[in-house]
């Protein structure tokens, strides 16, 4: 089994990794690397149709950051396409499809440090893009956790199953900020937000469909938000509206560690559906709940086939690293792969098929700076 991994550092640099070997013996190589993206590249979105990579820099302490595409080779090395100065701290992006225009493309990033939503179009054959839309943000006064909510601070995007919404958590206004798609032209057009508890900090989100007999079933759909500066997760059960709104009803709010208290300076962050559609999984920075170094993955129980509201926590289990920033599972092999940010490596790890958690760890590789993120090219 070989499979292929791309990863961004804050020291500047994009690698391109190979995983190969079998059982639990795994090793990770580098094919190359590139120090194009920027001085701060934070976040990777692959086009695997078309093998292109879409990386943000950050541009730490910056006045600007920038966006890059870069043509994906078939040896694992980057060649860049296109670079576009943008406002500053993007931190996650997601493409995203008008839903009368098939053709077009456009993607979505959210500027932490900018308090911004941008747009961009995409030409998918070539890579180029160019911005369409810029949405800037204010807030009259601090929030309740004034040293993290000093200002607006979008740091996730997510496109609802319907492809009529986009998404922003936004941890500095807790609030997730919601834009209806226009279908034609493929515009964002700003509706009102979802307002999360005062002090929680909205990070990121996923979206789940019901699945029974196999197929998907659109009518049930939920929305899952992770909280960082409350270590909160919290569920909203889904319906679309005659007047052309998507409105939200919370069904379960519960700690990120069960029912133990967060321990101090935890932040938790990424979240996912699990490739059986019955996990939640989320990672929680800097608790050290398995020894000093190696902090948890959260996992919470979903209910498949049923329309229930059962959502329970199942338990925690090793990162195997430290600051696990953001993660991404790879189905097909049963595999994640884990951006440990402050351990300066990516870890690979196993995902048990038998009791749907996080298993052993199969490979894992140090590199120059702090890991953000890490991409399957699956």
């Amino acid at each position: 089994m070989a499979s292929r991994l791309y990863a961004a550092s804050y020291a500047g640099k994009v690698t391109s990794l190979n995983l190969a070997g079998s059982g639990e013996s795994h090793q990770l190589t580098t094919l190359s690397e590139t120090t194009d993206c920027g001085t701060s590249p934070s976040w990777l979105m692959l086009d695997r149709e078309n093998d292109f990579l879409y990386c943000l820099d950050e541009g730490i302490d910056r006045p600007n950051s920038t966006l890059s595409s870069f043509k994906l080779n078939a040896d694992g090395s980057f060649r860049k396409v296109k670079k576009l100065q943008t406002l500053m701290g993007p931190v996650a992006s997601a493409f995203y499809t008008p839903v009368q225009q098939p053709d077009q493309r456009f993607f979505a990033v959210a500027h932490y440090s900018g308090s911004a939503v941008t747009t961009y179009s995409v030409d998918p054959a070539s890579g180029h893009f160019n911005r369409t839309q810029s949405f800037t943000f204010t807030m009259p006064a601090p929030g309740p956790v004034p040293e993290r909510q000093d200002a607006p601070h979008p740091h996730g995007v997510v496109v609802d199953p319907s492809g009529q919404f986009i998404l922003v958590p936004d941890l500095g206004a807790d609030l997730v900020r919601i834009f209806r798609i226009c279908p034609t032209t493929g515009h964002l057009e700003e509706n009102q937000p979802l307002v999360v508890a005062p002090g929680s900090g909205p990070r990121h989100a996923v979206f789940w469909i019901s699945r029974k007999e196999g197929r998907i079933q659109p009518k049930n759909v939920r929305f899952y938000l992770v909280t960082e500066l409350d270590n909160s997760l919290r569920g909203y059960d889904v319906t679309y509206s005659n007047n052309g709104t998507i409105l939200f009803s919370k069904f379960y709010e519960g700690s990120t560690y069960g029912g133990s208290t967060p321990p101090a300076g935890s932040k938790a962050a990424e979240i996912a559906i699990s490739p059986g559609n019955d996990r939640v999984v989320i990672s929680n920075r800097n608790d050290n709940i398995f020894g000093t170094g190696n902090d948890s993955i959260a996992i919470f129980s979903l209910n498949n086939q049923a329309q229930t509201s059962a959502t329970s926590f199942v338990g925690l289990y090793p990162s195997f690293g430290s600051f696990p920033r953001q993660f991404d599972i790879n189905t097909e092999e049963g595999m994640v792969a884990i951006a440990q940010q402050n351990s300066h490596k990516i870890s690979v790890v196993k995902w048990s098929e038998v009791t749907d958690t996080i298993g052993s760890l199969l490979a894992e590789k140090e590199f120059d700076g702090e890991i953000p993120a890490v991409v399957w090219a699956f």
